[in-house]
């Protein structure tokens, strides 16, 4: 076959395709589209792919092999799309799901904030009294270069592209964190005991060694902001861990593999909640945080976040519990 030749025989097919992407390239277009709308486009878009395959190997002409990949590109981000994401399925997550699951999972979340925030807590009181124990855990050249990033303050801000930069490394790092407190749960939940425990005395030395520094203050006052948000994820995400690794455990009747599958939803809702709160905090860790401005309103900032996630992780999900009991209750009557 020629170049020719192809044109000839696929120019209908290619311009048909053409009208249907136009047709279809609106979300909600795509989501009005019939089945058979679909089929067809499905087919029209595998047979230009194989087309666009056959002229580059026969080594047709590069004007008619650029078209051919430009259509299929654009037939390629249509067939492959994810649907849109709905905003009322959004707001309800956070509305009503994420705050069931975290109530569902009470004694998880508990659990997971004990064996954060205790050896935290534990390692601040021992950087009070005793430094040298710190040194057998973290090595003192790293507390001491900890100490001194924090020396200068934050008086002269940050650039903004050094911002957006330090704000995606934040995302990465959080996120790396909370996923070895979550996904090593698969393994009974000794996984996210384990890192549970290890980021809580490394964060409490760090922080107990700087916080007996003169750089204490500029160290509280750069974490205060995002600490609420990026430590609680980091506890919910170890909590979804031990929800996966006690379903392993506790399968009872069911079998070990249904058991998993049913603790691995409970924890994935967990887990997209605590994802939330990490892009939350590395936003402010990453414009907020190193920024010029005073202290107290730094404080004041991370005080109101920290009410609000007691108030959001507390009251409003005892009463969207409450509320989505009321119609049981009801029933029952």
């Amino acid at each position: 076959m020629t170049a020719a030749q192809m044109v000839r025989q696929r120019r209908r097919e290619w311009s048909e395709l053409e009208a249907m992407l136009l047709r279809l390239g609106g979300r909600r277009r795509r989501q009005r589209a019939t089945p058979a709308e679909l089929e067809r486009f499905a087919a029209l878009f595998r047979s230009v792919c194989a087309d666009l395959a056959r002229a580059r190997a026969l080594d047709f002409p590069e004007q008619l092999i650029d078209y051919l990949n430009a259509l299929a590109a654009r037939g390629h981000n249509i067939f492959y799309a994810a649907p849109p994401v709905r905003r009322g399925r959004l707001r309800h997550f956070f509305a009503v799901g994420f705050p069931l699951a975290l109530r569902r999972n009470s004694v998880y979340f508990a659990v997971g904030l004990l064996l954060f925030f205790a050896p935290m807590t534990a390692m601040i009181g021992v950087a009070a009294f005793d430094e040298d124990v710190l040194y057998q855990i973290v090595p003192r050249a790293a507390l001491e270069s900890a100490e001194r990033m924090y020396q200068r303050g934050h008086q002269q801000g940050r650039g903004e592209g050094a911002d957006l930069g330090m704000t995606g490394f934040y995302i990465r790092n959080n996120i790396g964190i909370a996923f070895q407190c979550f996904a090593t749960g698969i393994f009974f939940g000794l996984g996210s005991v384990f890192f549970l425990l290890y980021n809580g005395v490394l964060i409490g030395a760090v922080v107990g060694f700087v916080g007996n520094t003169p750089s204490a203050m500029n160290l509280l006052s750069f974490i205060v902001g995002h600490g609420p948000f990026e430590l609680t994820a980091i506890a919910i995400a170890g909590a979804a861990g031990l929800r996966i690794g006690f379903g392993a455990l506790a399968a009872g009747s069911r079998s070990r593999w249904q058991a998993l599958r049913e603790s691995t939803g409970e924890a994935v809702q967990l887990v997209l909640g605590a994802a939330a709160l990490l892009l939350g905090a590395a936003l402010i860790e990453g414009f907020f945080s190193p920024s010029s401005l005073p202290m107290v309103i730094k404080f004041a900032f991370g005080g109101c976040c920290a009410l609000f996630l007691v108030w959001y992780l507390g009251v409003f999900a005892w009463q969207v519990e409450r509320r989505a009991a009321a119609p049981a209750r009801g029933g029952q009557r």
